[in-house]
């Protein structure tokens, strides 16, 4: 269940954000063809981890209880949230990388 302690705080990091009034996103903001831009994208991106996350673990509880007879479709379950959690890590990782090197250029 360590995955599930990186979910929370990344949603941590963003309800953090919005409280203190910080924007993740620069002014001006750019958005593309629909108008929505990478901080829409990146809580509907949140939104459905959260949402295979309490999958994953309502399966798991119902398969420890007795509930749940069907084991593929947990284990399925199981496997994408870990897929989309390590997807949301490795994004998180690339943006701060990204972050590091603008912070680090010499004007």
């Amino acid at each position: 269940m360590n995955g599930i302690n990186y979910t929370n705080q990344l949603l941590d990091y963003r309800n953090n954000l919005q409280e203190t009034g910080m924007s993740p996103v620069a002014t001006p903001v750019q958005t593309d063809e629909r108008g929505l831009t990478f901080s829409d994208y990146m809580g509907d991106a949140f939104s459905k981890l959260e949402d295979k996350v309490t999958v994953m673990d309502q399966d798991t509880k119902n398969v420890i209880t007795g509930g749940e007879t069907d084991l593929a479709q947990v284990m399925i379950h199981m496997t994408e949230a870990q897929l989309m959690l390590q997807t949301a890590t490795q994004i998180r990782n690339k943006c701060l990388e990204a972050y590091n090197d603008v912070k680090n250029m010499q004007f």
